[in-house]
Protein backbone atom coordinates (compact mmCIF):
# COMPACT_ATOMS: atom_id res chain seq x y z
CA UNK A 1 0.00 0.00 0.00
CA UNK A 2 1.23 3.51 -0.82
CA UNK A 3 -0.53 6.51 0.87
CA UNK A 4 0.30 10.19 -0.11
CA UNK A 5 -1.08 13.68 0.95
CA UNK A 6 -1.99 16.79 -1.20
CA UNK A 7 -3.91 20.10 0.61
CA UNK A 8 -6.08 21.79 -1.53
CA UNK A 9 -7.62 25.09 -0.41
CA UNK A 10 -10.52 23.03 0.71
CA UNK A 11 -9.01 19.82 1.94
CA UNK A 12 -6.74 17.27 3.05
CA UNK A 13 -6.77 14.49 0.69
CA UNK A 14 -5.44 11.23 1.15
CA UNK A 15 -4.89 8.87 -1.49
CA UNK A 16 -4.24 5.22 -1.23
CA UNK A 17 -3.39 3.04 -3.89
CA UNK A 18 -2.78 -0.86 -3.40
CA UNK A 19 -4.56 -2.62 -0.43
CA UNK A 20 -6.04 -1.56 2.49
CA UNK A 21 -6.49 -4.94 4.94
CA UNK A 22 -5.07 -6.18 7.80
CA UNK A 23 -1.45 -5.70 7.34
CA UNK A 24 -1.99 -2.60 6.15
CA UNK A 25 -4.57 -0.60 7.96
CA UNK A 26 -2.48 0.46 10.77
CA UNK A 27 -0.13 1.82 8.57
CA UNK A 28 -3.29 3.96 7.05
CA UNK A 29 -4.34 4.89 11.09
CA UNK A 30 -0.52 6.11 11.55
CA UNK A 31 -0.70 8.02 8.78
CA UNK A 32 -3.81 9.96 9.42
CA UNK A 33 -2.79 10.81 12.63
CA UNK A 34 0.51 12.15 11.97
CA UNK A 35 -0.62 14.25 9.20
CA UNK A 36 -3.98 15.36 10.20
CA UNK A 37 -4.09 18.77 12.36
CA UNK A 38 -5.18 18.11 15.26
CA UNK A 39 -7.12 21.62 15.98
CA UNK A 40 -10.86 21.75 16.83
CA UNK A 41 -11.77 24.63 14.38
CA UNK A 42 -14.33 22.92 12.22
CA UNK A 43 -12.67 23.81 8.86
CA UNK A 44 -10.84 20.30 8.15
CA UNK A 45 -12.48 18.35 5.34
CA UNK A 46 -10.44 15.12 5.19
CA UNK A 47 -11.15 13.15 1.54
CA UNK A 48 -9.83 9.92 0.93
CA UNK A 49 -9.22 9.16 -2.86
CA UNK A 50 -9.60 5.36 -3.17
CA UNK A 51 -9.02 5.68 -6.71
CA UNK A 52 -6.31 3.43 -6.98
CA UNK A 53 -7.25 1.16 -4.11
CA UNK A 54 -7.44 -2.09 -5.43
CA UNK A 55 -8.24 -4.61 -2.33
CA UNK A 56 -10.19 -3.87 0.89
CA UNK A 57 -11.34 -5.85 3.67
CA UNK A 58 -13.32 -6.09 7.34
CA UNK A 59 -10.38 -4.54 8.71
CA UNK A 60 -9.66 -1.60 6.05
CA UNK A 61 -13.17 -1.00 5.90
CA UNK A 62 -13.00 -0.95 10.35
CA UNK A 63 -9.65 1.76 10.19
CA UNK A 64 -11.90 3.91 7.66
CA UNK A 65 -14.92 3.48 10.45
CA UNK A 66 -11.89 5.18 13.37
CA UNK A 67 -10.46 7.20 10.92
CA UNK A 68 -14.21 8.70 9.97
CA UNK A 69 -14.80 8.90 13.65
CA UNK A 70 -11.30 10.10 14.35
CA UNK A 71 -11.93 13.23 12.00
CA UNK A 72 -15.22 14.07 13.62
CA UNK A 73 -13.97 14.17 16.99
CA UNK A 74 -11.78 16.92 15.49
CA UNK A 75 -15.36 18.65 14.44
CA UNK A 76 -14.03 17.83 10.59
CA UNK A 77 -15.75 16.57 7.83
CA UNK A 78 -14.71 12.92 6.29
CA UNK A 79 -15.20 12.09 2.78
CA UNK A 80 -14.22 9.17 0.47
CA UNK A 81 -13.90 9.92 -3.07
CA UNK A 82 -13.72 7.58 -6.51
CA UNK A 83 -14.98 4.11 -5.38
CA UNK A 84 -13.89 1.64 -8.06
CA UNK A 85 -17.01 -0.77 -8.52
CA UNK A 86 -15.63 -3.96 -6.78
CA UNK A 87 -14.44 -1.41 -3.61
CA UNK A 88 -18.55 0.30 -3.75
CA UNK A 89 -20.08 -3.11 -4.11
CA UNK A 90 -18.17 -3.92 -0.84
CA UNK A 91 -19.52 -0.64 0.64
CA UNK A 92 -22.85 -1.49 -0.67
CA UNK A 93 -22.86 -5.47 0.78
CA UNK A 94 -21.69 -4.03 4.06
CA UNK A 95 -24.36 -1.48 3.89
CA UNK A 96 -21.84 1.88 4.58
CA UNK A 97 -22.99 3.83 1.73
CA UNK A 98 -24.72 5.75 3.59
CA UNK A 99 -22.41 5.84 6.90
CA UNK A 100 -19.64 7.48 4.76
CA UNK A 101 -20.18 10.81 2.50
CA UNK A 102 -18.97 9.76 -0.91
CA UNK A 103 -17.76 12.14 -3.58
CA UNK A 104 -17.82 10.47 -7.22
CA UNK A 105 -15.30 11.19 -9.49
CA UNK A 106 -16.77 14.40 -11.73
CA UNK A 107 -17.39 15.91 -8.34
CA UNK A 108 -13.82 15.28 -6.89
CA UNK A 109 -12.08 16.05 -10.33
CA UNK A 110 -14.56 19.69 -9.69
CA UNK A 111 -13.66 20.26 -6.42
CA UNK A 112 -10.36 18.98 -5.69
CA UNK A 113 -8.28 18.07 -8.79
CA UNK A 114 -5.00 19.62 -7.85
Amino acid sequence: MEISLKKSADAHIISISGSLDIYTSLDFKNFIEANIPQVQSGDLHVVVNLEKLNYIDSSGIGMLIKQLNYVQELKGKFSIANMRPAIEKVFKVAGLTSYFQTIGEEEYREKFAV
